[in-house]
């Protein structure tokens, strides 16, 4: 009887190692099923409307669901697309600018833009004048497809009459998302190689830049540098461009859209919407 035992539980317990083996394969699976080789990004490429958030908010929104119909992952907005880049308006007040800058994660355009990321299941980069106590920001929020903060950015090298205006940022962090870290430049910050640098350091292994200054051929050139310095992907959206740039400063891909930053409200436009199938063989997450 004792040796019938010792074969029963031995038996047994050959059994349950199969089952155990045969668990974790198909765990395996699921994993290997959720990988991804690509990400599709995509930039907002919208003209501003100085001062008119709920102009700009709509015309955003429009844009940001035909981005997800056509399947992107992130998506990112132009630099301060909300308030379309207003501190530049003739009558401009700090008094007005500060009626129009969003508190982040609770204003109510913000909060609108998270439940729009729920709804579409995307990771949306929003960049927007933020307002923070009496402070405003240059600001770029990374917003998770169940429509929950994951972090902001705040432009830490201002530009210009910027600097009357917003506070700057201290550092440049890298946030977690399942198609790796991602990392946000805005605008003039990509004049700095210590930008990318730290990104990097940071564990940034793709990096957004909303932008509303220059662009063309010689921002084509810098962004390009930026991305051979820091051996990374750099998506570039600006009212005029979408550029996107490999690891050795090659443009993967470029489109012009005009050559203004303003809407033309004598025949205004509906914006455009670009996005790139961006190639992350060495960065691809279980998750």
């Amino acid at each position: 009887m004792k040796i019938n035992s010792l074969s029963v539980t031995l038996s047994g317990l050959k059994g349950a190692m199969i089952l155990i083996i045969l668990f974790a394969v198909l765990m395996s699976g699921c994993r290997e099923q959720k990988k991804t080789s690509t990400v599709r990004v995509a930039g907002i490429i919208l003209k501003w409307i100085p001062g008119d958030c709920e102009s700009n908010c709509q015309r955003a929104e429009r844009l940001i669901r035909r981005a997800a119909a056509e399947k992107a992952d992130i998506i990112c907005t132009t630099e301060s697309f909300l308030d379309g880049y207003s501190i530049r308006m003739p009558d401009f007040s700090l008094e007005s600018f500060r009626s129009l800058a969003e508190p982040i994660p609770n204003g109510h355009y913000f909060r609108r833009l998270r439940e729009l990321s729920d709804t579409l299941n995307i990771y949306l980069i929003a960049a927007v004048s933020e307002i923070d106590g009496d402070r405003i920001y240059n600001s770029a929020a990374v917003i998770g497809p169940d429509g929950e903060l994951i972090g902001i950015y705040r432009k830490k090298f201002l530009w210009g009459d910027e600097n009357n205006v917003y506070v700057p940022g201290d550092s440049f962090p890298a946030f977690e998302t399942e198609y790796g870290k991602i990392g946000i430049i805005i605008c003039s910050d990509r004049r700095h190689p210590e930008a990318i640098s730290e990104l990097v350091q940071n564990g940034a292994e793709i990096v957004f830049c909303p932008a509303g200054g220059g662009f063309g051929d010689w921002n084509d050139k810098l962004v390009g540098q930026r991305s051979i310095e820091g051996k990374v992907p750099i998506v570039f959206v600006h009212p005029a461009e979408f550029l996107v740039t490999g690891l050795s400063g090659n443009i993967l891909q470029k489109n012009l859209v005009g050559d203004q930053v303003d809407e033309n409200m004598d025949n205004p436009q509906e914006g455009e919407m670009h996005y790139y199938d961006l190639e992350l063989s060495q960065n691809i997450k279980p998750y």
